[in-house]
């Protein structure tokens, strides 16, 4: 009697997806801009001249008797803004500062600046977003956002020029816009050693956001 033996070759089934794909996109996914940010001031430490905390503040030159042209500098740590990244845009952003808190590098000049600025009636300023930004990066943005700067209870249309960056899980954004002084109803604050203010200001900012 002849016995045949019939030998069957396991079959194997490749996996469609591998774990290094998940990961590999799990990666990719939370590297992404998408979605809505809010400003983080927990992030670093605050300071007038150096600061790696998130910021809203001013630049503006000014004449001292005696000490000649100088660039006087008031920043303000207090703040609260979000972002939002949504199909390819910033469709939303909006940053409000505590100007009770703005800060100078010469404090003797704090108090001038309070009251120029009428905050004990107007104690924020507020940027809003006019307009959704294009971004064709989803970890660096290099742009300009046009939106509306409100300060003194005075709205005016702005443009601020600004970069922004992913980096692991935080936002960076950094930029600058001009503003006269005239249209907030500002005037420069004066002091006996006080020469003369220059009547536009540098608006900059530093802002640290972190995923809702």
């Amino acid at each position: 009697t002849t016995t045949t033996t019939t030998t069957t070759t396991p079959t194997t089934t490749t996996p469609t997806t591998t774990t290094i794909q998940i990961e590999k996109e799990a990666s990719q996914e939370a590297n992404e801009i998408t979605g809505r940010w809010t400003v983080d001031t927990t992030i670093g430490t605050f300071g007038i001249n150096e600061s790696s905390s998130s910021f809203v503040g001013f630049r503006i030159q000014e004449v001292l008797a005696g000490l000649g042209e100088i660039t006087a500098v008031g920043r303000t740590p207090e703040l609260e803004g979000n972002l939002l990244f949504k199909e390819g845009f910033l469709l939303e952003a909006e940053v409000i500062a505590d100007l009770t808190n703005l800060r100078s590098e010469r404090s003797g000049r704090d108090s001038r600046i309070q009251s120029a600025l009428n905050t004990s009636v107007h104690p924020q300023a507020m940027f809003t977003l006019n307009d959704p930004v294009p971004i064709t990066d989803n970890r660096s943005i290099d742009s300009i956002a046009p939106g509306f700067l409100t300060v003194n209870g005075l709205t005016n249309p702005v443009e601020a020029n600004f970069q922004a960056e992913l980096v692991g899980e935080i936002v960076t954004v950094v930029g600058t816009f001009e503003v006269n002084l005239i249209d907030y109803g500002v005037q420069a604050p004066s002091a006996p050693i006080v020469v003369s203010v220059e009547d536009k200001a540098i608006v900059e900012f530093q802002l640290f956001f972190t995923v809702d």
